[in-house]
């Protein structure tokens, strides 16, 4: 299961990380972390069903992000 870890608002710049903590890349968070925990793992058409209103599809949108290939 993916993790949410921290406490971030919509437009904060967030980090990834690999399963060993190693940070892969930052982007800019689509949803608060209270609504990023509730959609994990959940499948996009049932993110307003989950959250009470429509979001985009990815909590982080490729636009928004980069990542580190190292």
């Amino acid at each position: 299961m993916t993790a949410v870890i921290g406490d971030f608002d919509k437009g904060d710049c967030v980090q990834i990380t690999d399963p060993d903590g190693v940070v892969i890349g930052v982007g800019l968070a689509a949803y608060p972390a209270n609504e990023a925990f509730r959609i994990r793992g959940r499948r996009s058409d049932e993110i307003q069903l989950l959250l009470g209103h429509r979001g985009p599809a990815a909590l982080i949108h490729r636009d928004d992000l980069v990542l580190d290939k190292r």
